[in-house]
């Protein structure tokens, strides 16, 4: 059976720094019970589809389409693409109030639900997603729009790269627009463009192998394009929340192991044109 000390050292670090709050023994357990289950990833039927397009329906919005399917929708039937959504609000005898996350419900309070549905019909021609604004979407397709621009020169130009070189989705499931340049902490060099899910998720992987999470890590499908992620684009650690992690763990897990020097380059490896 695997155990946390078979993870190489910048894993076992990063997992013990993820779950310092509970504890080794707890990672240890992590590692343990992970033994032939796998991580789960996103699915779902449009993944490797193809690229998307949008077409206005006949409700006004704009609907995301991939081969064929309107990601938006739960089904297809006979009179359009079924959407379906829940509304709920509070009723406090004044008519309808939209329920707020401070909201207090008290004895007078009434909360009622209701659930909608509808069918849309695609009216014209498709539509180049770069042209449509963010309040005609559909509000359904949620992650397989495709991500806005990144807001920064350097990491535009790392995404370019790794659309060109892979694709426009993400390189562990397949299923959501890669928006996330993912890199290696340790050594600064870019391991692929993932979906948000993916990238919040890849580092909490316990498998040794076995894992297509663990996989993407032991052998990054973007390593062999020599990418930098730039350094000053790196998110930081507060100092507090530093001490309070080794304080949870008793000692600094990364201590000892290589990481970035200080004074590496920000630029990256690829064509310095601008992909804005």
């Amino acid at each position: 059976m695997a155990t946390l000390d078979d993870l190489p050292p910048y894993r076992r670090a990063t997992l013990l720094w993820r779950w310092a709050h509970q504890g080794i023994a707890c990672v240890e357990e992590k590692v343990y019970r992970a033994e032939g289950r796998p991580c789960r990833l996103p699915t779902g039927e449009t993944g490797g589809l193809g690229p998307a397009a949008g077409v206005r329906g006949d409700d006004g919005r704009v609907h995301l389409v991939r081969a064929g399917l309107m990601v938006c929708a739960d089904a297809q039937s006979d009179d359009g693409w079924v959407h379906r959504t829940s509304c709920g609000w509070i009723d406090r005898g004044a008519g309808p109030e939209k329920w707020k996350r401070r909201s207090v419900i008290g004895e007078a309070s009434v909360w009622r639900s209701r659930e909608c549905e509808w069918t849309v019909l695609g009216v014209g021609a498709e539509l180049d997603l770069a042209v449509v604004e963010r309040w005609e979407r559909c509000p359904f397709g949620g992650p397989h729009w495709p991500p806005p621009p990144a807001r920064t020169r350097s990491i535009r130009i790392l995404r370019a790269a790794l659309v060109a070189e892979f694709g426009p989705d993400c390189q562990l499931c397949g299923l959501y627009p890669g928006e996330m340049v993912d890199h290696d902490h340790e050594i600064g060099y870019v391991r692929g463009l993932l979906c948000r899910f993916c990238n919040r998720t890849v580092e909490e992987c316990p498998h040794v192998t076995g894992c297509p999470k663990a996989d993407y890590l032991l052998r990054p499908p973007a390593f062999r394009l020599r990418l930098l992620y730039p350094v000053n684009q790196e998110w930081r650690t507060k100092e507090s929340t530093l001490q309070r992690k080794i304080a949870q763990l008793g000692f600094d897990p990364f201590e000892g192991l290589h990481s970035r020097r200080a004074d590496v380059s920000c630029r990256t490896n690829v064509p310095t044109h601008d992909t804005r």
